[in-house]
């Protein structure tokens, strides 16, 4: 136990890394200006970042399982700081996004890894707070992310966003190398190159077609992508069908309490993406509200989810996994369908009450996912659990981009007035409602069919 406490600071202190991911958006309209580079070349400071992490989650999970979470770690933090120093001193806007895709990849590793040291730091009948409080890491990041960013850029320039984060992956290098155990390759002695390369090749293609969806619509580009998307996941079935020593045991996709956590998980993500961007646009579109004060509305969601985090692996414990899912999802939708309802006249306290909502569905669904999910894996098979599991997060989250987009630009037809907005949005949000129904039903069936309710330990 005395070891665990300093292993989940750690996993804690990699995922807040990630902060970069929500600490960068305030300076990308001054990284436009310096660079005089349009809007849609500008998207690929936050896409290139995006579409590397996602094609290097289950590369790190197999490298983390089979060297050791000490030398995958402390090579992705290092990988982070280098990366994040060369953002930072880029001299053009193509060595900016050359460096964030390589920063992307970096990222993948911290994102991968440190859950998995999360999940294995503290005992199976602890699991659920342990993950609890690695969560609020990213909760505190969606806080303090676009207030930092944005005093930075204002105080000192958007290249300061990047170097004031050096310090943190220099202290996770050296925590990591210090704390983690040291550890001999372990696992089969074939790595599955072919598997994991087909597998990031449907990450990426796929999370270009849905992030490319709202802004050129069901474009030429977006359906290659989704295409080769399609070719890729076949392929990554047909050889880990076929392979002796696969980088994923397809047979854990039969396992309906992954399925169904993973799911859950990737539709908390999938509220998290949506209701940023669909209520940002309601408000100062649709509302004419500014976007400080739009911002200040919004605060609510993740600031009720970092108090509530750390109380969630109680609840998770004391209501069981099944209710625990049953009740974040349910909060999810209610909190969806009260969006449907704002229309032009909704006041500020509605929208506060229904992000609190929001957020406390948000934090409950997150934690129990994780903990159903990942438990159906070994203590040695933590990577590629953490792995997937992220992997379809990142689906989830580019879904909460582009499948909210299709009704917006369905209804406003292009028009971007006011009223054309509050439809828009208002269609948004009834899609957005149907899509958190999906998996508040699996987990009701699930419940149902199970003869006592699964109760997770803390």
């Amino acid at each position: 136990m005395s070891r665990a406490r300093p292993l989940l600071a750690l996993a804690w202190l990699a995922g807040f890394t990630l902060i970069d991911s929500s600490i960068v958006s305030l300076a990308l309209p001054h990284i436009a200006d310096d660079f005089d580079r349009s809007v849609g070349e500008l998207a690929w400071v936050t896409t290139g970042f995006l579409l590397a992490l996602a094609a290097t989650l289950l590369a790190a999970g197999r490298l983390s399982d089979r060297f050791g979470a000490r030398r995958v770690l402390t090579l992705g933090a290092v990988a982070f700081f280098v990366t994040t120093l060369a953002s930072g001193l880029a001299p053009t806007f193509e060595m900016l996004v050359a460096a964030r895709i390589a920063q992307g990849m970096a990222g993948g590793v911290l994102y991968t890894v440190s859950l998995a040291i999360a999940v294995t730091a503290y005992p199976p009948q602890r699991r659920a707070s342990a993950i609890a409080i690695y969560f609020t890491s990213g909760a505190l990041g969606a806080v303090l992310g676009p207030v930092i960013g944005g005093m930075l850029t204002d105080l000192a320039g958007w290249r300061f966003v990047f170097l004031a984060q050096l310090p943190l992956p220099l202290v996770v290098a050296l925590a990591a190398w210090r704390l983690l155990p040291r550890a001999d390759p372990v696992g089969p002695r074939h790595f599955d190159v072919a598997g994991i390369a087909a597998a990031s090749l449907f990450g990426v293609a796929t999370t270009f077609a849905l992030l490319e969806v709202p802004g050129a619509g069901v474009s030429v580009s977006v359906v290659i992508a989704a295409l080769v998307g399609i070719g890729a996941l076949a392929a990554f079935i047909a050889i880990e069908t076929r392979t002796d020593e696969p980088a994923v045991r397809l047979g854990i996709f039969g396992n309906r309490r992954f399925v169904v956590g993973t799911a859950a998980g990737a539709a908390a993500w999938f509220a998290i993406i949506s209701s940023t961007i669909y209520q940002a646009i309601y408000l100062q579109l649709g509302r004419g509200y500014s976007a400080t004060d739009a911002g200040i509305l919004l605060l609510a969601a993740p600031l009720v989810g970092l108090v509530l985090f750390p109380f969630a692996g109680r609840l998770v414990g004391a209501l069981g996994v099944d209710r625990s899912l049953f009740t974040g999802l349910a909060l999810l939708v209610a909190s969806a369908a009260t969006m449907t309802t704002w229309g032009a006249g909704a006041e500020a306290w509605v929208i506060v009450a229904t992000n609190l909502v929001n957020g406390a569905g948000i934090a409950l669904t997150l934690v129990a996912s994780a903990t159903d999910a990942l438990s159906q894996f070994a203590p040695e098979e933590a990577g590629t659990g953490s792995a997937l599991f992220n992997s379809l997060r990142q689906l989830g989250a580019a879904m909460g981009v582009a499948l909210p987009a299709v009704a917006f630009e369905l209804v406003a037809a292009g028009s971007r007035d006011m009223r054309a907005a509050l439809e828009g949005s208002t269609a948004a949000f009834v899609l957005r409602m149907a899509v958190l129904a999906v998996p508040l039903i699996l987990v009701a069936a699930q419940w149902r069919s199970r003869p006592a309710p699964t109760r997770a330990t803390v």
